[in-house]
């Protein structure tokens, strides 16, 4: 009988753990640098970024590094890197990061977590 106590309770706490899990509270400015991200994204889809956009970009991209699991959630939902580099190519054609950033975002990664699913076969 204890066995049983014993096993149920254990599976119960799984459960809650999962749970809890799929229910992840980000902080503060994490969910900030979500709806920023999401904003300047829409923002140069519908062509009105401005020259006053680029703190905006680069503090949400700074947070969000910080979060690499949400960075590439986010990425794969809305693809922001993509528009990043749009944006600078727009703006800030001289930015020394550019060359870096259209490699990066030119890159798809086939899950959330950067695992490259396919041809595994010689890079030559």
């Amino acid at each position: 009988m204890d066995n049983i106590v014993l096993w149920s309770g254990l599976a119960l706490v799984v459960a809650l753990l999962t749970f809890l899990n799929q229910k992840q509270v980000y902080s503060s400015k994490v969910k900030r640098a979500y709806g920023e991200l999401r904003e300047l994204t829409a923002k140069i889809r519908s062509g009105q970024s401005e020259n006053a956009d680029v703190s905006r970009w680069e503090s949400a991209l700074a947070e969000m590094d910080k979060h690499p699991n949400e960075f590439n959630k986010l990425e794969a939902e809305i693809g922001f890197r993509r528009a990043f580099v749009t944006y600078l190519e727009q703006h800030y054609p001289q930015d020394p990061r550019l060359p870096e950033l259209r490699e990066a975002a030119a890159f798809q990664k086939d899950s959330v977590w950067g695992i490259k699913m396919g041809d595994y076969g010689s890079k030559k």
